[in-house]
Formats: structure tokens, C-alpha cells, sequence
């Protein structure tokens, strides 16, 4: 049984419109673009394709990427490992990294092409051949809310998050890294990678503070709300920090000061206990020179007197 793809039913259904020639503009390609929240669309002459895409989706009651680029897509919903019917899917365009074109898969073929339905092929809505090769890395999309084939679905190892609608039995690295950034929000929640009912109630209480709609599933409206508050509280929480870091003295600082101050003095007590030393050295040998000027002269006295006969006191 073919899975139900109601934007590509809604797109094969407008098969053959085409743009109108000369001034005027076909009203469905314009209305297209204004549904797709495109407010400057006013015309069928601007390249189409992904205004096409848009169109078949917000008709279906899905989002759009409010965008006319093509390449816009390959942002879109969850990405996909290989091309299945109903798969968004995105090509380049000549050599600029902003051209592309869009359409979507109505059948995948065993020789490696597919059939998409694509708007602005020649002017019209036509369905086309594509080479599966051809298509953008990141360029094969589902869109959000609609549950994608399993078998199209990439491993759950190589799903980061923001790539698939996340709710209860999702299990794998995005869900752990949604539970992460939830905890960065003070929701105390275990970083165990699977969807159960703590995670869920934390999206819903999430959800709710944000007037989002409450639940429980972690769409993109959610993850996108979700990557904003996480980004504020860690900006605030760094400028807290700068703040409380600029506030406090550096440890050590009055230390070192204090230490310098010591030094200083230090010195200063080296230099006078080394003038102290000197000037006693000083006197020491002064008094020394003293003493033998002193014995000097008391012994030439002694020689003299020797040499002169004996005193009055030594006569007989």
C-alpha cells in the first residue's frame, strides 16, 4: 500500500497550469506565494518552482519554508537516506550556491531516475526525469509532522537534531540531545537518548511557558523555541560570569604586594646590617693600629733608656 502523500496529490492534481504570457500572471501561482508567506510574490515570472512545492504543502495543511528558493528545502522537515514517492527533492542549478529546483518524487525507478512533479519546468506544472544522483546532499526531505517511510529513514546514529519530529519511542542521539538542552533549562531530566514520559511532560511544560501548542512533541516550531531560550540562558549565565569574575579580587594579589613589600624591606635590613658590619671592621682596626703605634713607642723608649745607662733609682 502506497504511503498517503496528500501534497503530492494536490500537485499532480494542478498538472498542465502554466504561467500566463505577456503582463498578466496566473492568480493561482501568485496566491501560491502569498500562502507560502512569501509577501512580496506577485507574479508567475520569477523562478516558481519552490513557490509550487510551498503551495502543494500549505494546501495540504503542512508548513512551508516561507521561502522561494529551492534550496530552502534542504532544511525542511526530516531528511531522508534515499528518494521515496512523496519525498521533497532538491538539484542544483548551474554553478551559483544559491540556485536550485525542487519538485516532488511521484516514482522512484530501478535504473537510478525518478518521476517528479515539479512547477516552472517549461513554464507549467509537468511531471519530469531526474537522475537520483543529481539530487543535494541533504537534498531528499518529508515533510514535518507526517510520518516518513521507515525504510527511507536514516539511522538513528547519523540523525542530529532538528532532523525528524521527536516523541514518545523516539530513542537515539537527537533525543539525547534534546534532553540536554532541556536540562540547560533546569528540567533535571536523564540524558538516556529515549522518548518516555518524563521527556514528554518536559516538551509540554516547554511547550506551554512558550504558548506553543502543548503536546508533547518536539516539532520544529518546539525546537526552534527550545534552541533560542537555551541560547539566552547561556548568554546570560556568561555574562553573569564575566560579571562575577570582574567583581572579585585575584586571589593572591594583596599576597603579592605584601610579599613585594617584605622583599623590599628585606633588602634594606641586608644593606644596614652590611653598613653596620663595616663600620664596626672599621674600628676594630683603628684601635688595633692604636694598640701597636702605642707598644711601638714604649719599646724605643725602653731601648733608648738601656742605651743610656742606668736611671737615678739603679745608683748604688
Amino acid at each position: 500500500m502506497l504511503n498517503r502523500t496528500p501534497w503530492l496529490d494536490y500537485l499532480c492534481h494542478h498538472i498542465g497550469l502554466r504561467e500566463v504570457p505577456g503582463p498578466e500572471h496566473n492568480p493561482l501561482i501568485v496566491e501560491w506565494g502569498k500562502q507560502s508567506g512569501i509577501d512580496w510574490w506577485n507574479n508567475d515570472e520569477d523562478a516558481w518552482c519552490a513557490v509550487a512545492v510551498n503551495g502543494a504543502l500549505v494546501n495540504s495543511g503542512y508548513p512551508s519554508t516561507r521561502s522561494a528558493l529551492a534550496r530552502s528545502f534542504t532544511r525542511y522537515g526530516t531528511r531522508l537516506k534515499r528518494p521515496v514517492r512523496g519525498a521533497i527533492v532538491v538539484f542544483p542549478r548551474g554553478t551559483n550556491p544559491l540556485y536550485g529546483h525542487v519538485g516532488i518524487v511521484e516514482e522512484v525507478r530501478g535504473d537510478g531516475t525518478m518521476v517528479i512533479v515539479n512547477g516552472n519546468a517549461s513554464d507549467q506544472v509537468k511531471r519530469s526525469v531526474f537522475r537520483q544522483s543529481s539530487v543535494l546532499p541533504d537534498g531528499i526531505r518529508w515533510p514535518p509532522g507526517a510520518v516518513a517511510p521507515v525504510e527511507s529513514l536514516p539511522a538513528a546514529a547519523d540523525v542530529p537534531l532538528g532532523e525528524r519530529v521527536l516523541k514518545v519511542g523516539a530513542r537515539g542521539p537527537d533525543v539525547a540531545a534534546l534532553q540536554r538542552k532541556l536540562n540547560v533549562l533546569n528540567y533535571g531530566l536523564e540524558v538516556d537518548g529515549i522518548y518516555g514520559g518524563m521527556t514528554q511532560d518536559a516538551v509540554r511544560r516547554f511547550e506551554l511557558r512558550r504558548n506553543l501548542n502543548g503536546d508533547g512533541i518536539a516539532d520544529p516550531a518546539m525546537l526552534a523555541a527550545l534552541m533560542v531560550a537555551v541560547d539566552e540562558r547561556e548568554a546570560r549565565d556568561a555574562r553573569r560570569l564575566s560579571a562575577e569574575r570582574a567583581a572579585t579580587p585575584i586571589a593572591g594579589a594583596g599576597a603579592v604586594v605584601t610579599a613585594g613589600a617584605a622583599v623590599t624591606t628585606g633588602v634594606d635590613a641586608a644593606k644596614d646590617v652590611t653598613a653596620m658590619s663595616g663600620t664596626a671592621t672599621a674600628g676594630l682596626l683603628l684601635i688595633g693600629l692604636a694598640v701597636v703605634v702605642v707598644a711601638g713607642i714604649l719599646l724605643w723608649r725602653y731601648a733608648m733608656a738601656r742605651a743610656e745607662g742606668p736611671g737615678l733609682d739603679e745608683a748604688v
